[in-house]
Protein backbone atom coordinates (compact mmCIF):
# COMPACT_ATOMS: atom_id res chain seq x y z
CA UNK A 1 0.00 0.00 0.00
CA UNK A 2 2.97 2.71 0.81
CA UNK A 3 4.42 1.80 -2.17
CA UNK A 4 1.65 2.72 -4.46
CA UNK A 5 0.72 6.03 -1.98
CA UNK A 6 3.83 8.04 -2.20
CA UNK A 7 3.69 7.85 -6.48
CA UNK A 8 0.23 8.66 -6.38
CA UNK A 9 0.44 11.43 -3.46
CA UNK A 10 3.94 12.41 -6.52
CA UNK A 11 1.54 12.81 -9.33
CA UNK A 12 -1.01 14.70 -7.88
CA UNK A 13 1.52 17.18 -6.90
CA UNK A 14 2.75 17.82 -9.87
CA UNK A 15 -0.51 18.02 -11.75
CA UNK A 16 -1.57 20.70 -9.27
CA UNK A 17 1.63 22.42 -10.32
CA UNK A 18 0.94 22.23 -13.57
CA UNK A 19 -2.68 24.21 -13.29
CA UNK A 20 -0.83 27.70 -12.44
CA UNK A 21 -0.83 30.39 -15.12
CA UNK A 22 2.07 32.99 -13.58
CA UNK A 23 2.79 35.86 -15.63
CA UNK A 24 5.52 37.97 -14.92
CA UNK A 25 5.80 40.74 -17.17
CA UNK A 26 3.97 43.49 -15.42
CA UNK A 27 4.37 47.25 -14.31
CA UNK A 28 3.23 49.29 -10.93
CA UNK A 29 2.63 52.52 -10.26
CA UNK A 30 1.66 53.78 -6.94
CA UNK A 31 0.46 56.88 -5.16
CA UNK A 32 2.46 58.46 -2.34
CA UNK A 33 1.21 56.99 0.63
CA UNK A 34 2.81 53.01 0.14
CA UNK A 35 4.81 51.88 -2.93
CA UNK A 36 4.13 48.01 -4.43
CA UNK A 37 5.63 46.86 -7.26
CA UNK A 38 4.81 43.48 -8.90
CA UNK A 39 6.75 41.03 -9.74
CA UNK A 40 4.63 38.23 -10.76
CA UNK A 41 1.15 36.71 -10.52
CA UNK A 42 0.45 33.70 -9.93
CA UNK A 43 -3.84 32.60 -11.23
CA UNK A 44 -4.19 29.09 -9.54
CA UNK A 45 -7.56 27.36 -9.16
CA UNK A 46 -7.94 28.28 -5.66
CA UNK A 47 -6.34 31.26 -5.62
CA UNK A 48 -4.51 33.79 -7.15
CA UNK A 49 -1.19 35.06 -5.83
CA UNK A 50 0.44 38.08 -6.42
CA UNK A 51 4.39 37.96 -5.97
CA UNK A 52 5.71 42.00 -5.22
CA UNK A 53 8.31 44.39 -2.79
CA UNK A 54 6.95 47.17 -0.73
CA UNK A 55 9.24 49.50 -1.28
CA UNK A 56 9.94 52.48 1.16
CA UNK A 57 12.51 54.74 2.81
CA UNK A 58 14.97 52.18 4.71
CA UNK A 59 14.70 52.73 8.65
CA UNK A 60 10.72 54.48 8.44
CA UNK A 61 7.72 52.20 9.34
CA UNK A 62 4.30 51.77 7.98
CA UNK A 63 0.98 49.42 8.68
CA UNK A 64 -1.00 47.46 6.16
CA UNK A 65 -4.87 46.64 7.80
CA UNK A 66 -6.02 45.19 4.81
CA UNK A 67 -5.85 44.82 0.71
CA UNK A 68 -8.33 44.87 -1.88
CA UNK A 69 -7.97 43.89 -5.45
CA UNK A 70 -10.06 45.30 -8.25
CA UNK A 71 -9.86 43.36 -11.38
CA UNK A 72 -11.30 40.97 -14.33
CA UNK A 73 -15.01 42.08 -13.35
CA UNK A 74 -14.54 41.44 -9.82
CA UNK A 75 -13.29 43.06 -6.24
CA UNK A 76 -12.39 40.98 -3.41
CA UNK A 77 -10.74 41.29 -0.28
CA UNK A 78 -7.11 39.14 0.43
CA UNK A 79 -7.01 36.00 2.40
CA UNK A 80 -3.49 35.86 3.12
CA UNK A 81 -0.70 38.07 3.31
CA UNK A 82 3.18 36.65 3.98
CA UNK A 83 6.05 39.60 4.33
CA UNK A 84 4.61 41.63 6.66
CA UNK A 85 1.51 40.60 9.38
CA UNK A 86 -2.20 42.97 9.08
CA UNK A 87 -2.59 45.37 11.58
CA UNK A 88 1.47 45.25 12.73
CA UNK A 89 3.64 47.98 12.37
CA UNK A 90 6.79 47.06 9.84
CA UNK A 91 9.82 48.50 9.66
CA UNK A 92 11.72 48.96 5.75
CA UNK A 93 16.15 47.78 6.10
CA UNK A 94 18.63 49.23 4.56
CA UNK A 95 17.48 48.40 1.32
CA UNK A 96 14.30 49.93 1.41
CA UNK A 97 12.30 46.51 -0.23
CA UNK A 98 9.91 44.04 1.39
CA UNK A 99 8.86 40.90 -0.12
CA UNK A 100 5.52 40.00 -0.03
CA UNK A 101 3.31 37.43 -1.29
CA UNK A 102 -0.76 38.22 -1.27
CA UNK A 103 -3.27 35.68 -1.74
CA UNK A 104 -6.86 37.04 -2.99
CA UNK A 105 -9.51 34.65 -4.41
CA UNK A 106 -9.01 33.03 -7.91
CA UNK A 107 -9.76 34.66 -10.56
CA UNK A 108 -9.08 34.99 -14.70
CA UNK A 109 -6.08 36.62 -15.79
CA UNK A 110 -6.17 39.91 -16.60
CA UNK A 111 -4.12 43.00 -18.37
CA UNK A 112 -5.06 45.33 -15.78
CA UNK A 113 -5.73 45.70 -12.11
CA UNK A 114 -5.50 48.27 -8.96
CA UNK A 115 -4.51 46.86 -5.52
CA UNK A 116 -6.21 49.06 -2.96
CA UNK A 117 -4.14 49.09 0.39
CA UNK A 118 -5.63 50.05 3.80
CA UNK A 119 -2.77 51.83 5.90
CA UNK A 120 -1.98 53.52 8.73
CA UNK A 121 -1.52 56.50 6.86
CA UNK A 122 -4.19 56.20 4.36
CA UNK A 123 -5.93 54.15 1.76
CA UNK A 124 -2.93 53.95 -1.15
CA UNK A 125 -3.74 52.35 -4.71
CA UNK A 126 -1.29 50.45 -7.18
CA UNK A 127 -2.58 50.27 -10.56
CA UNK A 128 -1.02 46.99 -12.17
CA UNK A 129 -1.01 46.74 -16.04
CA UNK A 130 0.31 43.83 -18.38
CA UNK A 131 3.48 44.73 -20.32
CA UNK A 132 2.63 43.72 -24.21
CA UNK A 133 5.58 42.80 -25.90
CA UNK A 134 5.40 43.55 -29.84
CA UNK A 135 7.14 40.80 -31.62
CA UNK A 136 9.15 41.17 -35.23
Amino acid sequence: MKKILLPVIAVLISVSALKADTFSDYKSASDNILSFGVDSIDYRDDLTRIYGKIIGRPHTSNRIDYVKLIGAGMTAGTTDIDGVDFKRYFQWEDDGTIPVEIDFPALKPTDELQIIFTTSKGSSTTTVKKIVRKHK
